[in-house]
């Protein structure tokens, strides 16, 4: 390569023609620039990894608040008083240990901590036993109390001496005489009634009484009287003695003649308490208020010696379980 050649060295002169080219071309000429003057080029960022981040911050954010609303909605410091209303007067704390009484005429609205509310009727007297994070009880002595409750599973309870009523996560009210006799109705939702080392689940739509530490079978107040009857007989020969004497084999047949498929829950409860009632006409009637078969003679023998599996497979026909209790949000609300 020759440094006079113009083909190769731009500042060579060149023959006429190659100038005159070189002219003609040189509005389309590019400047050019020295090693290390261009700029770096700047790659932008795949759209879809911009999208993502944005959805990964904005999950982060939400998860960050609905964390802080349920430290807020549940937290309560132990022994803070709780506030309660009176219709026509300024509010008034009740702290652990405190007690409100009704008159004839008067009812009280207190809120649980954050997570619900009670409200007391004339004429009842009402104890606050110990308030914190997770555990709320309080204790009626005397009276009407309706609870509604939006928070986990025994969160909230009314002590009953022997016996405790615990809420699921739900609406429910309690009435107590003072001789210890009284009921315990819910609304919405799930309660259930301990006493002892007996657990007695009650869903929406099922009360149930009790009295000298002792609790009947879950009742619809709906039922006919000729079934209410049928299963308060059935629970006093079942309380006598034997399961398997001919005079209950009676019985539990009077109680499938008279029962209702909306009586499905009283069965499912009797036959739980009592799984050797699987060999008596309250297994096949259950069956049929459940929509199921009762021709399984592996799951009714199953069921007749305790097994759990076998007993949980029918629970789970049961709409909306125990575990659910964040679908009755409704039951916070004024």
């Amino acid at each position: 390569m020759r440094d006079d050649d113009a083909l190769w060295n731009p500042t060579a002169e060149g023959d006429a023609e190659l100038r005159r080219l070189r002219a003609l071309l040189a509005p389309y000429a590019v400047a050019g620039r020295g090693i290390g003057e261009w700029p770096p080029k700047r790659i932008a960022p795949p759209r879809r990894r911009r999208g993502f981040a944005a959805v990964l911050a904005a999950a982060l954010a939400a998860s960050l608040l609905l964390y802080a609303g349920y430290a807020y909605r549940f937290g309560w410091s132990e022994g803070r008083p709780w506030q309660v209303d009176l219709a026509g007067a300024a509010r008034h704390p009740l702290a652990p240990g405190g007690v409100l009484e009704t008159g004839a005429r008067e009812s009280l609205n207190v809120a649980v901590a954050r997570i619900g509310r009670i409200e007391l009727s004339p004429r009842s007297r009402l104890r606050l036993l110990e308030t914190r994070s997770g555990r709320h009880r309080v204790s009626l002595d005397d009276g009407h109390l309706r609870a509604r409750i939006w928070a986990p599973p025994g969160y909230f309870g009314v002590d009953e001496g022997a016996a405790e009523v615990v809420d699921l996560g739900c609406d429910f009210e309690v009435w107590k005489n003072a001789d210890g006799r009284g009921r315990v109705y819910v609304r919405s939702g799930w309660v259930v009634y301990r006493l002892g080392a007996e657990e007695i689940l009650l869903p929406s739509g099922f009360a149930i009484d009790f009295a000298g530490g002792r609790a009947t079978t879950p009742l619809r107040p709906e039922a006919t009287a000729a079934f209410a009857q049928a299963v308060h007989e059935f629970e006093q020969a079942l309380d006598a003695g034997d399961e398997s004497a001919a005079g209950v084999a009676v019985l539990s047949e009077r109680v499938a003649a008279t029962a209702d498929d909306a009586d499905a829950f009283t069965l499912l409860s009797l036959l739980t308490r009592h799984p050797a009632l699987a060999r008596s006409a309250l297994y096949p009637r259950l069956a049929t208020a459940l929509g199921l078969s009762a021709a399984d003679s592996a799951h009714r023998d199953a069921w007749i010696a305790g097994d759990h599996a076998a007993i949980d497979a029918w629970w789970r026909r049961i709409s909306r379980q125990p575990k659910h209790w964040w679908w009755n949000w409704s039951d916070a609300l004024p």
